[in-house]
């Protein structure tokens, strides 16, 4: 049986701040916000991670239905890779499964929220270094 292994797209630049995942997209503009259980997918999602290895260390960290997390891991992973956010790469053969990096204590699990903003696209499609005019102001792209 073969899996996609995840990992963060390079045209992606984030931080997280306060519990929340601040990501923007280089090549659109958009920027996204990551919160209930996403900060702790994406962090997985840095690693490289599989959906299964997703789902073990998420039912170690939380309270939950197994059910629940991995239907709310499948509905995140769509909506990153719909958005360009993440690439999907297979793996091969997948025998078995990492052991959980957990301490033992579960929390109560709240389903990740990904929200789209495209306010500030403008901004983050100029080019402050490359893209300025006579007047010394950046310009956007053409």
């Amino acid at each position: 049986m073969s899996e996609s292994r995840f990992r963060v797209s390079s045209e992606i630049v984030h931080e997280t701040v306060d519990g929340e995942v601040i990501a923007i997209d280089l090549g659109n503009g958009s920027y996204y916000s990551l919160a209930g259980s996403g900060p702790a997918i994406w962090g997985l999602l840095l690693n490289g991670a599989t959906a299964a290895e997703i789902q073990l260390e998420l039912a170690a960290r939380f309270d939950a239905d197994e059910g629940e997390i991995e239907t709310a891991i499948g509905a995140l992973l769509e909506q990153l890779d719909e958005h360009g956010l993440v690439v999907g790469e297979e793996t091969g053969r997948v025998d078995g499964q990492a052991a959980p990096a957990s301490n033992g204590e579960r929390t109560a699990f709240e389903p990740p929220r990904l929200e789209r903003y495209n306010d500030m696209k403008d901004y983050f499609l100029l080019d402050p270094i490359h893209e300025v005019d006579t007047a010394g102001w950046p310009r956007p792209a053409a």
